[in-house]
């Protein structure tokens, strides 16, 4: 046996441990890696006996990573991603495939990315396509892909950033909620309403807190306001009237198109996000990953913004959402500690 061989624990324990700390639960990794929770547990408690040391603290109904495990899981996400990436790219070549691969969040996937891969594969008719959502930090991604259009910084550890376009954000509600706002609609009014807030993993996403701050409103915020980690869900509740959202330029314009939703005039918060589009060094799709690029980017310039004549900037630039799950119990913030 190689001294490599006797180093490295054994591959199945590192994808289970990898997801189990994704998901801080058993039987979320195993739902997702297709196994049962007992499988799961096994390879982790192999991974911990061959490290000898404790990689979680088992709890009632979750997992919580310890110290060692937040180590680990570093130098297990680049190992495996760079391992699967090249893996992918060794099967394109050997099927000699014209195909794309395109990751993005749920929020941006028929409003950017969609348009642009009509027009792409009205180019390319045998271009074989893959969309791939996926809300995950970009540089965490288990997922090989060609191009990602996700919110972000402008940095990657692993990847070509090129920035698209930066994004706005505004109140919104359903027609019934908007009859009934006072005119004009002022954030010392609009604080004390009931709030509709989205409990983002990353504590940089702008949240009801400093938006309301940024126009000069002072705490304590409403005390009714009810909290979700899905911006999806959230913005759903307030199609229904029951409290007013933040909403994103892009990905809630369909829904203001639509009528179902109503943008709350006079409170804009400009450059509050910014999109990207993160780029592979390499790759057997890199040449129609760039051309989609250029179409997401033809798409906007084509595409009217929102406008308001009250908007304010904030600088430098916060991220925004990507889709989470489920309602969570209310609360007065939206905020919470940075996490994984």
């Amino acid at each position: 046996m190689s001294e490599l061989e006797r180093s490295l624990p054994p591959l199945a324990t590192l994808v289970a441990f990898e997801a189990a700390y994704r998901h801080h639960n058993f039987s979320r990794a195993a739902a997702e890696l297709f196994q049962s929770p007992t499988t799961v547990s096994r390879r982790v408690r192999e991974l911990e006996d061959d490290l000898g040391l404790c990689l979680f603290e088992r709890q009632r109904h979750d997992v919580a990573p310890t110290s060692d495990a937040d180590e680990l899981v570093a130098s297990v996400r680049l190992s495996l991603n760079e391992l699967a990436a090249t893996a992918e790219r060794l099967r394109r070549r050997a099927a000699d495939e014209e195909s794309l691969t395109v990751l993005a969040s749920l929020s941006l996937t028929s409003v950017l990315v969609v348009p642009a891969l009509e027009q792409l594969q009205h180019r390319y008719r045998d271009l074989n396509v893959q969309v791939i959502s996926a809300c995950e930090p970009i540089d965490s991604t288990r997922h090989p892909f060609d191009v990602a259009l996700q919110y972000g910084t402008g940095e990657s550890a692993r990847f070509d950033v090129e920035f698209i376009t930066n994004e706005s954000v505004f109140p919104v509600c359903s027609p019934s909620v908007a009859e009934r706002l006072p005119d004009p609609v002022t954030v010392e009014a609009l604080s004390t309403m009931p709030l509709l807030h989205v409990d983002y993993a990353d504590s940089t996403w702008t949240t009801w807190p400093p938006f309301l701050t940024a126009f000069g409103a002072d705490g304590p915020f409403d005390q009714r306001s009810l909290v979700f980690s899905s911006y999806a869900t959230c913005l759903d509740v307030a199609e229904r009237g029951e409290g007013i959202a933040l909403g994103w330029e892009f990905s809630v314009g369909p829904r203001i198109s639509s009528r179902a939703l109503v943008r709350v005039p006079g409170l804009t918060l400009a450059h509050a996000g910014r999109i990207n589009a993160y780029l592979p060094d390499e790759g057997p799709g890199r040449g129609y990953a760039s051309e989609f690029v250029s179409l997401v980017r033809s798409h906007l310039s084509n595409t009217a913004s929102p406008e308001d004549a009250g908007a304010i900037s904030t600088e430098p630039p916060t991220q925004s959402p990507d889709e989470g799950s489920s309602m969570r119990s209310p609360r007065a913030s939206a905020r919470r500690a940075p996490q994984s």
